[in-house]
């Protein structure tokens, strides 16, 4: 007679046909496809605490560098004078930055494309039917290397048209809306964060419907104002303008705070760190025109 079958501990020891092993940090090995193929929240925790740290730094990279060449815009005046007589370079990097920005945020992941593509066999088939299987178009951002590069693009197309926007208020009104983003970017992201908000997941679809409608006012206030002449330097108008944009980015900032550390995966930190950076430059947009709006009326 056979014997008792095995434990269940020694059946699940070779998964994917390696033995069980435990990290240094003593959890359970878990395969390396396992953990980039699940969205963050059901990572391990030392994945989402990896996820997070290379998600803000990113982040904090992008702000300081926006910082840094705004501040040098404001205290160089070669570089003010550049800026002012060269217009048409403001207008190529809006362009760029619209570009670069599409593209991390449609470009699909390496693994979704390669999921649809038929595995080679795995007998009697040479190297190059799957060479040529492995190879990817041309807007798939396969490596980190030029995910990285874009948005390093983008950034810098962004701190450019930022530091032209910048010139056109006073320091004092830059600097307080500098510091009142700061606070509403920590608070918000802590709120997002917290588990007692994990519930607004469930009908984010229809909060991002909302949201779009009102980006999609938005623009349409503005390019209306753009073609018909409407007065854009009104006060009421730039005091509507502007807090529509700061409680719609508020919100997007709370919603996206919550996706990106719940709905994507591990390898996407950078098209996380471009959503949030756009969130909190559109904030200090709308907030700067609210207060240069008080200052006026005063």
């Amino acid at each position: 007679m056979s014997g008792p079958p095995p434990p269940y501990e020694e059946q699940s020891s070779h998964l994917y046909g390696q033995p069980a092993r435990d990290n240094q940090d003593g959890n359970a090995f878990i395969p390396e496809d396992f953990k980039y193929s699940t969205v963050v929240i059901s990572c391990e925790p030392i994945i989402r605490q990896r996820f997070m740290h290379k998600v803000y730094s990113l982040l904090s990279c992008q702000l300081l560098a926006s910082l840094s060449f705004c501040y040098w815009a404001s205290v160089s005046t070669s570089l003010q004078n550049f800026i002012m007589s060269h217009i048409a370079i403001f207008y190529i990097c809006m362009v760029v930055s619209l570009v670069s920005c599409i593209w991390l945020a449609v470009s699909p992941r390496p693994e979704d494309y390669e999921a649809s593509v038929p595995e080679p066999l795995l007998t009697g088939s040479s190297e190059e039917p799957a060479q040529e299987q492995r190879r990817l178009p041309w807007y798939v951002l396969s490596s980190y290397k030029q995910k990285l590069t874009l948005l390093s693009i983008f950034t810098l197309s962004e701190a450019y048209c930022l530091s032209l926007v910048t010139l056109a208020y006073d320091k004092d009104t830059v600097l307080s809306a500098l510091l009142i983003t700061t606070i509403v970017v920590v608070g918000v992201s802590l709120t997002a964060l917290s588990e007692r908000f994990e519930n607004v997941l469930n009908s984010a679809t229809s909060i991002y419907y909302w949201l779009n409608w009102g980006l999609w006012i938005m623009i349409g206030m503005g390019l209306t104002a753009l073609l018909f002449g409407w007065n854009t330097h009104s006060s009421k108008f730039n005091l509507l303008y502007g807090w529509l944009g700061a409680i719609l980015f508020t919100a997007y900032l709370f919603i996206d705070t919550q996706l990106i550390f719940r709905k994507v995966y591990p390898d996407e930190e950078v098209r996380c760190a471009m959503m949030l950076y756009l969130d909190i430059v559109n904030l200090f947009l709308s907030i700067l025109r609210i207060l240069a709006n008080s200052n006026d009326d005063n």
